[in-house]
């Protein structure tokens, strides 16, 4: 087991996670974005997707993958070929992967995953604000990797037919961080509209 000092490592400011298994999170007073890992604290990139609305609570962390899903097997109880036309459209070349990176269930995730990769929203980045809230990661981008194997599945079991079996494999570049600006509605966070 190593101890850190959770100091940001730009200001030296004491850093307070509100979850213990924050990954990255924002220091309050300079605004460094930093990684908390195994081997020590660094800061770290998270790119600010520019909203269309001025008013919202926070903004909420999600990584993004660019990568393919290639379907190597699907296997089904009857045969819907307009299934099977939109499984090919969707994986049928490379996309954007969406995974949300705060603290949710994985149903959740795979569903806002889904309906995201499904969508293709672009952002547009904007510089940091200085006073933005930012919700903690908690998700690794190797754990994000994991979960689009959810998300895909989700998706694919989403479709009108009877889905047996399904083999894939994933594709996928270096993730990158992104900060959603988000509203929230009781214990959740609604994704506001971005620019794209």
């Amino acid at each position: 087991m190593k101890l850190l000092a959770l100091r940001c490592p730009t200001c030296a400011q004491p850093l307070k996670p509100q979850n213990p298994e924050v990954v990255v999170l924002r220091c309050a007073g300079c605004g460094t974005a930093v990684s908390i890992t195994d081997t020590g604290l660094a800061s770290t990139t998270i790119h600010f997707a520019a909203a269309t609305v001025e008013n919202f609570d926070a903004w909420v962390p999600l990584w993004l993958f660019n990568g393919r899903v290639n379907i190597t097997s699907r296997q089904t109880q009857g045969r819907n070929k307009q299934a099977e036309q939109d499984a090919q459209q969707l994986w049928g070349y490379p996309r954007n992967l969406y995974v949300p990176a705060w603290d949710l269930p994985t149903q959740v995730v795979c569903q806002l995953g889904g309906d995201m990769v499904q969508r293709q929203p672009q952002f547009q980045s904007t510089a940091p604000p200085t006073q933005a809230t930012l919700v903690e990661a908690v998700i690794t981008p190797e754990d994000a990797l994991k979960l689009l194997e959810f998300v895909v599945f989700n998706v694919e079991a989403g479709r009108k037919d009877w889905l047996k079996e399904l083999h894939f494999t994933i594709e996928a570049d270096t993730p990158q961080l992104w900060a959603i600006p988000a509203q929230r509605a009781g214990s959740e966070w609604r994704l506001q509209p971005v620019l794209q």
